[in-house]
This record gives C-alpha cells, sequence and structure tokens, in this order.
C-alpha cells in the first residue's frame, strides 16, 4: 500500500467560494450517503482531485537532474469509461469565473509514480511535449487583468513563435493558480477569480475540442473569453483565414510561469513524456460552459508513463506545455508531410516529497497560445 502520510490521504477542498456553497456540498454528502451511485459525482464537488500528504518521515533530499522522487499523482480508476470521444457520462459545468461545479464520473485514484527532475534533460515540445526556456524579463502584475491582456498576452505570443519557429501566434486565455489564494477567494485586479492548482491528470485539449476551439476564435469572444475585454465582439482570429490556417501544421502551447520572487517549493507542475501515453488510456472529460462545450483528456494509470518536472522554477524561466499538435503521430491526419512523437502532454500538479513543512505557497500563470506554422 501507499507510504504513511503526515495528517493522512484527504480529498482536496479546492475552497468554498461561499458559505453557501459549503452548505451545498454538506448536502451532497449526506444525499450521497443515502444514493450511493452518487458517490462519484460528490467526491468530485468536494475538490478538484486528491491530496494524498506527504511522507510520514519527513522531506526527501531535493532530486538533482535526472534524479527521482515517488510521487502520488490522481489518475483515473479503471471503471471511468475511456474513449477519444465524449460519453456524456464524465463532465462538470463551468461558471463566468472559471470555477468548476461537479466533477460527474470521476473516479480519482492514487498511483504513485516515479518524477524525475527533467534539468538539462533535453526535453522538447516534438518529442516529449514540454520544454524549459529561460525567459528573464520586465515582470508586470500578474494578478492584474488589464496588465495580463495587453503586456503579457502579446510576450507569450512571441515566446512561443520564437521558440517554436511559428509563422504566427495568438495568445487568447489564462489562469492564475493559488491554492492559497483560492481559499481565500481571491479575485484578480479585474474580476477574474484565482483558481486552485488542479491535482488531476489532464490535458486541456481532445482530438474534437481542439480544432474547434480554433473556430471558436473566429468569432466575436463569448461570456467566458478573457479576451472581450480587448477585443468586444472582433474575433482574433480572421473567419476568412481559418482553413488556411487550419490546412497548415497547428499547435496549442502553454506558457506556464511561476509569479513568486521565489522559485517554485510547493505543489510544482508535472509533466507526463507525450510519447508513452498510448491512446488506450484516455477518459474524454466534458466542460459545459453558458454558451459552448470543451473537452479535456484525462487518463487512467499506465507503467509506461514517464513523469518529468523542473523543481524549483524561477519566475525567470518558463515551461511550454503542449496541449495539442495537429502533426502529433497519433492523431495527424492521413498525408501529413510530418509527424510527431508528441500531440499532447498530459499533466498535473502534486505534491513534492521533498517538499519542507515551511515552503511558501506557489502562485503561477498559465497563458494560453494557438500557433500555426
Amino acid at each position: 500500500g501507499p507510504p504513511p502520510a503526515r495528517g493522512g490521504a484527504l480529498l482536496l477542498a479546492a475552497g468554498c467560494a461561499s458559505l453557501a456553497r459549503c452548505v451545498s456540498q454538506a448536502r451532497a454528502v449526506a444525499a450521497a450517503m443515502a444514493e450511493p451511485s452518487k458517490e462519484k459525482a460528490v467526491s468530485a464537488a468536494l475538490g478538484l482531485g486528491a491530496v494524498w500528504g506527504l511522507p510520514q518521515e519527513g522531506p526527501c533530499p531535493r532530486p538533482g537532474p535526472g534524479e527521482s522522487v515517488t510521487a502520488a499523482l490522481t489518475y483515473q480508476g479503471d471503471d471511468v469509461p475511456r474513449g477519444l470521444d465524449p460519453t456524456g457520462l464524465v463532465k462538470t459545468f463551468r461558471d463566468g469565473s472559471g470555477s468548476d461545479g461537479e466533477y460527474i464520473g470521476c473516479d480519482f485514484v492514487r498511483r504513485d509514480v516515479q518524477m524525475t527532475n527533467g534539468r538539462g534533460g533535453g526535453h522538447t515540445l516534438d518529442e516529449h511535449g514540454f520544454t524549459l526556456v529561460d525567459d528573464a524579463r520586465e515582470h508586470i502584475d500578474y494578478k492584474n487583468d488589464d496588465e495580463i491582456l495587453n503586456q503579457y498576452y502579446p510576450a507569450c505570443a512571441e515566446l512561443v513563435k520564437k521558440t517554436l519557429g511559428a509563422s504566427e501566434v495568438y495568445a487568447f486565455d489564462h489562469n492564475v493558480r493559488s491554492a492559497q489564494l483560492k481559499r481565500s477567494s481571491e479575485d484578480l485586479k479585474g474580476g477574474n477569480a484565482v483558481q486552485a492548482p488542479l491535482f488531476f491528470i489532464h490535458n486541456d485539449y481532445s482530438r474534437n475540442s481542439a480544432p474547434r476551439r480554433i473556430r471558436d476564435l473566429t468569432s466575436p469572444p463569448k461570456f467566458n473569453d478573457t479576451l472581450r475585454k480587448v477585443l468586444g465582439d472582433t474575433p482574433l482570429i480572421d473567419p476568412a483565414r481559418v482553413d488556411e490556417l487550419m490546412a497548415r501544421r497547428w499547435a496549442f502551447v502553454n506558457v506556464w510561469r511561476n509569479i513568486k520572487t521565489t522559485p517554485v517549493q510547493m505543489l510544482p507542475l508535472g509533466m507526463c513524456e507525450g510519447a508513452t501515453v498510448s491512446t488506450e488510456d484516455i477518459v474524454t472529460f466534458e466542460i459545459h460552459y453558458k454558451d459552448r462545450v470543451g473537452e479535456n483528456y484525462f487518463s487512467r494509470h499506465a507503467a509506461s508513463h514517464k513523469w518529468v518536472y523542473f523543481p524549483d522554477a524561477t519566475r525567470d524561466e518558463a515551461i511550454l506545455l503542449k496541449c495539442w499538435d495537429s502533426a502529433g503521430k497519433d492523431f495527424a491526419p492521413t498525408g501529413c508531410e510530418k509527424t510527431v512523437p508528441a500531440t499532447f502532454s498530459l499533466h498535473t500538479a502534486f505534491e513534492d516529497p521533498s517538499t519542507t513543512p515551511d515552503a511558501d505557497d506557489r502562485e503561477s500563470i498559465e497563458v494560453r497560445t494557438i500557433a500555426f506554422f
């Protein structure tokens, strides 16, 4: 069984936005006791995955480059319906602030994996689905939506364009994450809610939602789109060009950054090498917005999965994380001139067993971009 944990295993309560929501969740638990069939939906309502606790004996040494620690990650159980297309059984409903309701149909299970320090490992977006880059810059106020939209979005687009050699890149969405700020219900300047780190393994798109998201960006920004403040009713991408753009290779890439002046000490980002994940491991998860339905991929555990992280990430570094690549070998269309091993990289926040008890809470931002080659 898993090693003893400080404080025991517990489901992460991602932070109740209000007393009313806490009461609602308590009622859901009571209802589940009377109706066992609702157990999975209720467990999801209480959090965003599982926090399994750190080793009782205290922190282990921080792994050096190429060395590993044993990390407890949250996969989906083997009984959750798998497949590359939606089943309608695994889903959530997302509100206008970006917060999710119940995670219906999910079964969060613990699996211990070897998490390797990837510094100096030569990881690339094509081969592995992620890379670490130096990116020292003049920093903005990362809790100010206006500065993020007007200054940081263009900077992220330029970074992705330079790193990938893309011909054009558009930044279109972002999340600021902090467990502590989420618990205090802090909002960004501009109104968007701070989100908790996600403690379950996922990818941001599916084979259906990735191309659909591009076409969404050719319409006026919708209710949940951050760019409504900047663009109004003007589409981000010219609808007259979308067919020509999508005939090229294209890729969704997230720019992930620590926004504190100190290195990440707690709840770092773990990434799975894309080519080590079989399509047979995938669970399709639906996200129901007010005016559209998105899809993510979740996953069951497989021994083939290789996990990597970059300990002590600083504000002057960025992790580029690929969430879909039209040239990924498992999904590329017939006749594609060039394919690459990694279509995407499953990823998750996790409890690093080398974290010390006095470690600072992580604060991070990820900006979503679409790149056309």
